[in-house]
């Protein structure tokens, strides 16, 4: 006697539901209880359901662990997964690392390529991205119908998870500590358009000074904002000339969007013959490897780079065991490292 094809009809009798409830939990769609979808997963892998044919999109595999599938890592370009490429580099490891100890393999491609036709892997359990991603990508990539987690970028036109350091807090709690050493006279310097993390880093600075009650009017807006680009240096230059002259409450401290900038300023203030603390106090964000060994060490938010590629990694995990949950922006909060680029203000 030959056995019974195992079909939807047959998984939807056994559990007792309809079998549009069936397919919609075969083929990851939301509208099922997570009871329920558990119920029918574990039926159909008991029954040994195999899909024929077409299907409205790639089902995530029946098994709960990731064990032997594959995570689609998308990044702006290969350089990211570089260790040298010191933010990014390390942020990629992380994900890489916690791939390998959960058994399952990793696909690594970039934004860059023709997006149009799809990766064709079996066992795909969803998919990462790294840093800021178009619109015209991340469409691409939800045709997948895969779980995503983006890193540093909140894809608001697509379902899925993103991972953030607490960029807001962190810039925060630097600036009210600056304010507590008693600066008045405080710049954010960068680009606030460059990043999201660049433009929440300004709203923590803008917060600490609203509740210090220091003006933020039109006429003052406390930043400066620079191009975060090859001629960065150069611009650096030219504002820092034209604030010297114009500015009549010239500057106690400079909160820097991330350490690349911090560093820079560091070199212009000695340039132009001021030195960091004495002068003018300097603080950075993302506490990078390379700055540690530098004079003055320099005072920053520390970034957690590993910590958020594996938290990237479970994150999508759980949310291919969770795909009827509402998306979550994830907040990592990192300690502020104080060091020697900072000081009570000189006085003028």
């Amino acid at each position: 006697m030959s056995q019974r094809k195992v079909t939807m009809q047959v998984i939807a009798d056994t559990v007792g539901v309809s079998k549009y409830v069936v397919s919609k939990t075969l083929n990851n769609k939301l509208g099922v209880s997570e009871a329920t979808r558990q119920k029918i997963l574990f039926t159909a892998k008991q029954l040994g359901y195999s899909k024929d044919g077409p299907s409205e999109g790639p089902s995530l595999p029946l098994e709960t662990e990731i064990e032997n599938g594959y995570i689609l890592v998308v990044l702006p370009n290969y350089e990211y997964q570089s260790i040298s490429y010191t933010y990014w580099g390390a942020v990629f490891q992380g994900i890489s690392l916690h791939i390998q100890s959960k058994k399952a393999g990793m696909i690594v491609i970039t934004s860059e390529m023709d997006l149009s036709k799809k990766v064709d892997v079996p066992n795909l359990i969803g998919i990462i991205t790294v840093g800021t991603v178009d619109e015209q990508t991340l469409l691409a990539l939800s045709t997948y119908n895969l779980p995503i987690v983006t890193l540093d970028h909140e894809a608001r036109i697509i379902r899925a998870d993103s991972i953030f350091m607490d960029n807001l807090g962190g810039i925060e709690r630097m600036t009210d500590h600056l304010i507590g050493l008693g600066h008045k006279q405080l710049l954010f310097v960068g680009n606030i358009h460059y990043s999201q993390s660049f433009y929440e880093r300004w709203i923590g600075f803008r917060n600490s000074l609203e509740k210090a009650n220091i003006p933020l009017t039109q006429g003052n807006q406390k930043i400066l904002t620079i191009p975060y680009d090859d001629n960065m240096e150069a611009n650096l230059q030219q504002h820092f000339e034209e604030l010297r002259i114009h500015s009549t409450d010239f500057p106690t401290a400079f909160v820097c969007a991330n350490d690349h900038i911090a560093r820079r300023m560091i070199v212009l203030l000695e340039k132009n013959g001021l030195v960091c603390p004495t002068d003018i106090s300097v603080t950075g964000f993302d506490s990078l490897e390379e700055d540690k060994h530098l004079s003055p060490a320099l005072t920053t938010v520390q970034v957690l780079k590993q910590v958020m590629g594996r938290r990237a990694v479970d994150r999508l995990v759980w949310r291919a065991k969770n795909r009827d949950y509402p998306s979550e922006k994830i907040l990592i909060v990192g300690d502020i490292t104080f060091n020697e680029s900072i000081d009570v203000p000189k006085k003028r």
